[in-house]
């Protein structure tokens, strides 16, 4: 089977690293690919990457089987709608379905709607109506911009609250999506839970636990993907069955009511609070750290489930099966992330890993990486095993392209045991104003 899996960040890393160890893979192509995605798998540049008919029909030319996309952007684009016709499998809904991720808006109407658990507030896509609705609410309130790309914040002062509302619907990024969701303030700890769904039947992954503040006891600015880990507590077991009986399945049969086509990756992202979890918002794809501390547990070959999904036979697939560990991802950045940070630092000691710890790539770059050589070429030039030779990574000149550098991934019998094994490789490796929280794993989900 020849797959590509479409994505740059850390999420693309451990999707390729899992499909390349799996016996049922010919081939792993990536694009646009990272400094680590290089090392195992050919990457390729198009001339535009938000052209989903061009991807599409370049997979059909190369034989491409099956298309991965590591985040929900390809999946808005359209690439599945582009690729049905095509008959080029892709593992994600198609474009109508991922209006649940890309408007914070629709996805807080639609849970309301359908009577599924998240905190009191509205969306508003009215100035002077959210106005009046963020006068009568009690401090502190959470105001997210619809397009989850765009600013969130937490306001302890009405009057600031009152700005920034002011800036989501006059900032620059009006046009994109106009509309603003107001809800209360969550006091807990942020998870994230995604199951394989085929539209009918659902296969649970893991409860991940996520920091997203930039210092540590989760406080400082707001900084995406500082970590991440899974337990294996009775606690993070319990919490995982109940999330999947009352969350995820309800979720996936309203989609069958509405009929609403969906596969792939089905995801909610919570707060845990003492009445419970609470969505705070819905995803088609892995949350970022979330696939680099759940893939590397997963002991099913993630290439036999993804064609499980596409020919709608999950019924089929036993429970997964995960290795008994807990595992613990820390973020490695670079100084003044997520604003202002150096970029082009050599990275070194990635050759000086614990062996069985491993380190994702989210924002390298690898002069040295493996290049896709397209079908013609291959066939002229006799160049077929050129692209299955990974490159060393002892040799390859990687350097940082952002400040969300690597995540140092390691796993143990105990929480305690993989959070110490991931700070002391963390520690082996370095880049110009390498930075990274010490107290990712130090607590569980309780």
């Amino acid at each position: 089977m020849k797959i590509l899996v479409l994505g740059d960040d850390g999420r693309t890393h451990a999707l390729v690293w899992k499909l390349f160890n799996s016996p049922h893979v010919q081939e792993v192509l990536c694009a646009p690919g990272n400094g680590g995605t290089s090392q195992i798998a050919p990457g390729f540049a198009l001339d535009d990457l938000t052209d989903a008919a061009a991807i599409a029909h370049w997979a059909f030319r190369e034989g491409v089987d099956v298309i991965v996309p590591a985040s929900s952007t390809y999946l808005e684009q359209g690439i599945t709608d582009e690729s049905l016709g095509l008959q080029v499998g892709v593992f994600g809904p198609p474009r109508s379905a991922i209006r649940m991720e890309q408007s914070r808006c629709y996805a807080k109407e639609w849970l309301l709607k359908h009577n599924l658990p998240t905190a009191r507030g509205q969306p508003f896509d009215n100035v002077r109506t959210a106005e009046k609705y963020l006068a009568a609410q009690t401090l502190p309130v959470v105001l997210r911009a619809d397009h989850p790309t765009e600013p969130e914040g937490v306001y302890h002062d009405r009057y600031q609250a009152l700005k920034a509302l002011h800036a989501f619907f006059e900032g620059p990024q009006r046009g994109h999506h106009d509309g603003v969701v107001i809800e209360s303030a969550l006091p807990g700890i942020s998870v994230s839970f995604s199951a394989l769904t085929d539209g009918i039947t659902t296969l649970p992954l893991m409860i991940t636990r996520h920091y997203d503040h930039l210092e540590e006891g989760d406080t400082g600015p707001l900084a995406p993907g500082m970590g991440a880990h899974t337990g294996i507590s009775p606690y993070a077991s319990r919490l995982t069955e109940y999330m999947q009986r009352h969350l995820m399945q309800p979720m996936v049969a309203t989609l069958a009511q509405i009929n609403q086509a969906y596969w792939g990756v089905l995801g909610i992202d919570c707060m845990i609070t003492q009445k419970g979890p609470l969505i705070t918002a819905l995803r088609c794809s892995f949350r970022d750290m979330e696939a680099q501390v759940v893939l590397p547990r997963l002991e099913n070959d993630l290439v036999l489930l993804i064609q499980a999904v596409l020919n709608r036979r999950l019924s089929e697939v036993q429970p997964l099966q995960w290795r008994k560990e807990a595992s613990v991802g820390l973020a490695l950045v670079a100084q003044g992330y997520p604003h202002h940070f150096p970029v082009g630092s050599r990275i070194e000691g990635l050759d000086r890993l614990e062996e069985g710890v491993l380190v994702f790539h989210h924002q390298t770059e690898n002069p040295l990486g493996l290049k896709y050589v397209p079908r013609a070429l291959q066939a002229s030039h006799g160049l077929s095993d050129l692209i299955r030779q990974p490159a060393s990574p002892r040799t390859a000149h990687i350097t940082t392209s952002g400040g969300h550098v690597l995540t140092v991934v390691a796993l143990g019998a105990t929480l305690n045991g993989a959070r110490g094994r991931a700070l002391i490789n963390a520690e082996r490796m370095t880049f110009a104003g390498r930075f990274f929280r010490g107290d990712i794993g130090s607590r569980a989900f309780t």
